[in-house]
């Protein structure tokens, strides 16, 4: 997916988020309020990224040439969010999650081909509106749209063997852009017991998300697929 269409996406995603904020709670009386409720939810999280992969020589002008390779991997973290439900099958939720993804560089420059590899830590801050398709049964399965605001530590890469002559050794820090991501999410929750207010939860999210570090040099596509497993409570 190219960049621009990203954040496109991401926009409409945001604007879809708002819109059905608006309406939730345009929806909501004073008579309903007594019969909803809220759900929390605390999860570990898995991050999936899709990511590309990034071929470019930086810094430019030496001889023999530098090529890096700058690509993405998987991530753990863990989280945790609030719903208010207006509506027995209509929810707004908002959320924060702290997790990480493996970011790996490739450098080569004549015979010498190394690859170091750091941890981007992800602070994500979300707001959502969920649609519960089954919420008179016990497993209650639902899908909805999100926004988040997504900041990202920098990565640090270090080229101790390059020799001098090569002009090492020689060290890489990436730093990346705070992004706004849409993103789609789909969950289900299941009552420890029937009737219990302790629930399993689950589900799967989808974020339009990328990686975009040191000026733009570095910039990748990583539209992670995150997979969340948890306990919830419901009040």
């Amino acid at each position: 997916m190219s960049r621009s269409m990203n954040k496109k996406i991401s926009f409409a995603v945001a604007i879809a988020v708002v819109f059905l904020t608006l309406q939730f709670v345009g929806a909501t009386d004073a008579s309903a309020q007594d019969e909803y409720s809220w759900i929390g939810r605390g999860y570990y999280l898995h991050n999936y990224p899709g990511s590309d992969t990034l071929d470019v020589e930086n810094p430019e002008g030496f001889e023999p040439p530098i090529m890096t390779q700058f690509w993405a991997d998987g991530g753990n973290g863990f989280g945790g969010e609030v719903e208010y439900m207006f509506r027995p099958n209509v929810g707004l939720w908002g959320g924060v999650s702290f997790s990480n993804i493996k970011t790996s560089l490739k450098y080569e420059q004549g015979d010498v081909a190394l690859t170091g590899t750091d941890r981007v830590d992800l602070r994500q801050f979300s707001l959502g509106g969920n649609y519960h398709f089954t919420p008179d049964r016990r497993f209650d399965l639902y899908a909805g749209v999100l926004a988040s605001w997504v900041n990202f530590s920098s990565s640090t890469f270090n080229f101790s063997e390059i020799p001098p002559e090569l002009g090492g050794p020689r060290d890489y820090q990436v730093k990346y852009d705070a992004e706004l991501s849409g993103g789609l999410n789909l969950g289900i929750d299941f009552p420890f017991s029937e009737g219990s207010p302790w629930l399993l939860s689950g589900g799967l999210r989808y974020m339009f998300l990328a990686l975009e570090g040191n000026e733009n040099v570095y910039h990748i596509t990583i539209d992670p697929l995150q997979l969340f497993i948890g306990v919830g409570y419901r009040w």
